[in-house]
């Protein structure tokens, strides 16, 4: 009996416990450095210099809510390439994607983007490839 006195009164606490760890550990890590690149044309994609790596990114389409796109990388002996969808100062849920390599090489993932009730259209995809995080700022279409 006092057992299961115990079990109720703490199965709520180690919930609650539980969600705000997986948040936490979800969430953007401030304290990493995090490269940003300016990428004018998505669908022409853009290119930077991470370290001695040469990556290019771009996506297939114009990016706009509700409609698939393709996110394509090319980070030349990469392993793990993952992107995530952000917009600063409002919590737009998990839209986290991992790229896959097709047979020449290029990480790919299709990926869609809610459309956020303030009507605010300004996102940023991180990139992250093998642990090396690039922020890529873009505003969607409508």
């Amino acid at each position: 009996m006092k057992t299961e006195k115990w079990v109720n009164h703490a199965l709520p606490f180690l919930l609650v416990s539980m969600v705000g760890i997986v948040l936490w550990l979800n969430s953007e890590r401030q304290d990493e450095s995090i490269l940003v690149i300016s990428c004018e044309d998505m669908v022409a994609g853009c290119v930077a210099q991470v370290g001695v790596r040469s990556v290019s990114l771009g996506t297939d389409v114009t990016i706009k809510p509700l409609k698939p796109f393709q996110v394509w990388v090319k980070a030349p002996g990469a392993k793990k390439v993952e992107a995530r969808f952000t917009m600063a100062g409002m919590d737009m849920g998990f839209n986290i994607y991992t790229l896959r390599a097709d047979s020449q090489g290029v990480f790919r993932t299709s990926a869609t983007l809610p459309v956020c009730v303030t009507g605010r259209r300004d996102w940023a995809m991180t990139l992250e490839i093998d642990g090396t995080r690039l922020a890529v700022p873009f505003v969607t279409d409508l």
